[in-house]
Protein backbone atom coordinates (compact mmCIF):
# COMPACT_ATOMS: atom_id res chain seq x y z
CA UNK A 1 0.00 0.00 0.00
CA UNK A 2 1.06 3.56 -0.63
CA UNK A 3 -0.18 7.03 0.33
CA UNK A 4 -0.39 9.61 -2.46
CA UNK A 5 0.26 12.58 -0.18
CA UNK A 6 3.34 10.87 1.29
CA UNK A 7 4.63 10.11 -2.22
CA UNK A 8 4.45 13.79 -3.21
CA UNK A 9 6.20 14.82 0.03
CA UNK A 10 8.92 12.19 -0.51
CA UNK A 11 9.44 13.29 -4.11
CA UNK A 12 9.70 16.95 -3.07
CA UNK A 13 12.43 16.14 -0.55
CA UNK A 14 13.58 19.29 1.22
CA UNK A 15 11.77 21.58 -1.22
CA UNK A 16 8.48 23.34 -0.56
CA UNK A 17 5.58 22.14 -2.71
CA UNK A 18 4.29 25.26 -4.43
CA UNK A 19 1.29 24.08 -6.39
CA UNK A 20 -0.57 20.90 -7.36
CA UNK A 21 -3.02 19.87 -10.06
CA UNK A 22 -5.04 16.71 -9.41
CA UNK A 23 -6.47 14.76 -12.35
CA UNK A 24 -8.61 11.73 -12.90
CA UNK A 25 -7.62 8.20 -12.10
CA UNK A 26 -4.79 6.78 -14.19
CA UNK A 27 -7.33 5.20 -16.55
CA UNK A 28 -10.05 7.85 -16.57
CA UNK A 29 -12.70 7.20 -13.95
CA UNK A 30 -11.84 3.49 -13.71
CA UNK A 31 -11.47 2.37 -10.06
CA UNK A 32 -12.39 5.85 -8.74
CA UNK A 33 -14.62 4.31 -6.07
CA UNK A 34 -11.45 3.49 -4.11
CA UNK A 35 -10.62 7.19 -3.57
CA UNK A 36 -12.36 8.97 -0.67
CA UNK A 37 -14.53 11.90 -1.78
CA UNK A 38 -13.45 11.40 -5.41
CA UNK A 39 -16.37 13.34 -6.88
CA UNK A 40 -15.68 16.35 -4.62
CA UNK A 41 -12.00 16.68 -5.50
CA UNK A 42 -11.31 19.76 -7.66
CA UNK A 43 -9.73 18.27 -10.79
CA UNK A 44 -7.69 20.11 -13.40
CA UNK A 45 -7.19 23.23 -11.24
CA UNK A 46 -3.87 24.46 -9.89
CA UNK A 47 -4.12 24.87 -6.13
CA UNK A 48 -1.70 25.53 -3.28
CA UNK A 49 -0.28 22.52 -1.44
CA UNK A 50 -2.18 23.47 1.72
CA UNK A 51 -5.46 22.91 -0.15
CA UNK A 52 -4.39 19.93 -2.28
CA UNK A 53 -2.82 17.78 0.43
CA UNK A 54 -6.15 16.95 2.06
CA UNK A 55 -7.40 15.47 -1.23
CA UNK A 56 -4.25 13.37 -1.67
CA UNK A 57 -4.12 11.82 1.79
CA UNK A 58 -5.37 8.31 1.01
CA UNK A 59 -3.97 4.80 0.83
CA UNK A 60 -3.97 2.89 -2.45
CA UNK A 61 -2.57 -0.28 -3.96
CA UNK A 62 0.46 0.63 -6.09
CA UNK A 63 0.99 -2.93 -7.29
CA UNK A 64 -0.10 -4.81 -10.39
CA UNK A 65 -3.36 -3.78 -12.03
CA UNK A 66 -5.15 -0.59 -12.95
CA UNK A 67 -3.87 2.60 -11.29
CA UNK A 68 -5.77 3.10 -8.04
CA UNK A 69 -4.69 6.70 -7.55
CA UNK A 70 -5.12 9.90 -9.48
CA UNK A 71 -2.80 11.54 -11.96
CA UNK A 72 -1.00 14.43 -10.25
CA UNK A 73 1.41 17.21 -11.18
CA UNK A 74 3.15 19.02 -8.32
CA UNK A 75 5.68 21.84 -8.56
CA UNK A 76 8.61 22.75 -6.36
CA UNK A 77 11.23 25.42 -7.06
CA UNK A 78 13.37 23.02 -9.13
CA UNK A 79 11.20 20.09 -10.24
CA UNK A 80 7.86 18.82 -11.43
CA UNK A 81 6.55 15.69 -9.70
CA UNK A 82 4.22 13.33 -11.56
CA UNK A 83 2.64 9.90 -11.18
CA UNK A 84 3.34 7.18 -13.73
CA UNK A 85 2.57 3.56 -14.35
CA UNK A 86 4.47 0.79 -16.07
CA UNK A 87 3.45 -2.83 -16.45
CA UNK A 88 0.77 -2.48 -13.79
CA UNK A 89 2.96 -0.82 -11.16
CA UNK A 90 2.31 2.79 -10.12
CA UNK A 91 5.18 5.11 -9.13
CA UNK A 92 6.19 8.76 -8.76
CA UNK A 93 8.89 10.47 -10.79
CA UNK A 94 10.32 13.95 -11.22
CA UNK A 95 11.64 16.06 -14.07
CA UNK A 96 13.49 19.38 -13.86
CA UNK A 97 11.22 22.40 -13.74
CA UNK A 98 13.59 24.52 -15.79
CA UNK A 99 15.98 23.84 -18.67
CA UNK A 100 19.12 22.16 -17.39
CA UNK A 101 21.93 19.95 -18.62
CA UNK A 102 20.72 16.48 -17.68
CA UNK A 103 20.47 13.06 -19.32
CA UNK A 104 16.73 12.41 -19.82
CA UNK A 105 15.29 9.07 -18.74
CA UNK A 106 12.21 7.24 -19.97
CA UNK A 107 9.68 7.19 -17.13
CA UNK A 108 8.37 3.68 -16.66
CA UNK A 109 11.23 2.09 -18.52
Amino acid sequence: MANLRAWIVDAAGDEEIESVVIGQMGWGEYKSESVPNYNDIPKGRAMPWEEAMKWLDYEFDDGVGAPRCQAVYAWTATKVIAIGQYDGSTFWYTIPRNPTDIMPEMAGG
